[in-house]
């Protein structure tokens, strides 16, 4: 007879396994909290999914391409074409969060590395980041 301690160690050692396999990290991209060089030396194509008021706000980061994240379809309906030749996509909101409930609805749709910039324009500005008005 299995006591009580002893399903507590199996369903800890299963937990443990777990997370040891990647259970608890997202499929199919990845949240790093990229400084705006590394952004850049990437050749990745970055894309501001935050809202046209926030980009009047705070400003944009120079280049980047401003699409206001929707839903998947409508937003590979935006971008598809500037990630046909296999860059990948870098993802930007406010604080990170939006970026990458973003990043998991893209994952799998496309072959492109995808990330979600972590820490948003809220750390790239506080880090000294200067952004050209929208």
């Amino acid at each position: 007879m299995i006591t009580k301690r002893q399903m507590l160690g199996y369903g800890a050692a299963l937990v443990g396994l777990w997370f040891a396999v990647g259970g608890a990290q997202a499929e199919g991209y990845e949240s790093l909290p990229m400084s705006l060089a590394e952004m850049q030396a990437s050749g990745g194509l970055i894309v501001d999914i935050r809202t046209p008021e926030e980009w009047a706000e705070t400003g944009v980061i120079a280049g980047a391409k401003l699409v206001t994240f929707a839903n998947a379809d409508s937003f590979l309906a935006e971008v598809g074409t500037d990630l046909a030749d296999g860059r990948p996509l870098l993802l930007v909101c406010r604080s990170g969060r939006r970026s990458a409930a973003a990043a998991e609805a893209l994952a799998g749709k496309i072959p492109n590395r995808i990330v979600s910039v972590d820490g948003g324009m809220g750390r790239l500005i506080g880090e000294g980041v200067q952004t050209v008005a929208q």
